[in-house]
């Protein structure tokens, strides 16, 4: 996510090459996670938001549960206080909208897409064709979200040691940095 919003000088840049980026994790080494874990990112960005030379701005997350499929959120949604407050602050959020639209084959979004603090961002293709798989509704922006290519880590590419690594990618994770970069 980080290279397709700020990737620099090499074969593919990102949406705003030269960024300052500010990367925080909240998924462990297996890809699982815990929306306390966002929560607590989320708290630390409006904590330390005029804490670097350029404020932070904008948030990306391109995350979500696939099993949620509402225009409204769940009863179980724990980030509206943060969302309100970083919406008071000033700072954009952009939320991949969900890739599970042909599970639910209607309209709707993901959580935490679905919160009326974000801007949800569903996946187009090279033809700005709505991609099959993309959760939707009227509140969605579309972004290019269908084989993006952009920087991985060593370790998932070719393991030569240097910063030189690319894969492509498909989904409203990939849609929602380039939101978040614009």
């Amino acid at each position: 996510m980080s290279g397709i919003i700020g990737a620099s000088g090499g074969t593919h840049e990102g949406v705003a090459p030269g960024v300052d980026l500010v990367g925080l994790r909240v998924f462990d080494d297996s890809g699982a996670g815990y929306f306390s874990w966002v929560e607590n990112a989320l708290q630390w960005v409006h904590d330390n938001r005029n804490s670097f030379e350029n404020p932070i701005t904008a948030i990306n997350l391109s995350l979500g549960v696939a099993s949620w499929n509402a225009d409204s959120i769940p009863s179980w949604a724990n980030l509206e206080d943060e969302f309100s407050q970083l919406e008071q602050d000033g700072i954009f959020i952009a939320v991949s909208a969900g890739n599970s639209y042909t599970t639910f084959n209607t309209t709707g979004l993901s959580y935490p897409a679905a919160s009326p603090h974000v801007i949800p961002v569903a996946s187009v293709d090279d033809n700005g064709l709505l991609s099959y798989f993309s959760q939707r509704n009227s509140r969605v922006i579309a972004a290019p979200g269908r084989g993006i290519i952009s920087t991985v880590p060593d370790y998932a590419g070719n393991g030569n040691g240097l910063g030189d690594d690319y894969a492509s990618f498909s989904g409203t994770s990939m849609a929602s940095p380039y939101v978040a970069g614009a």
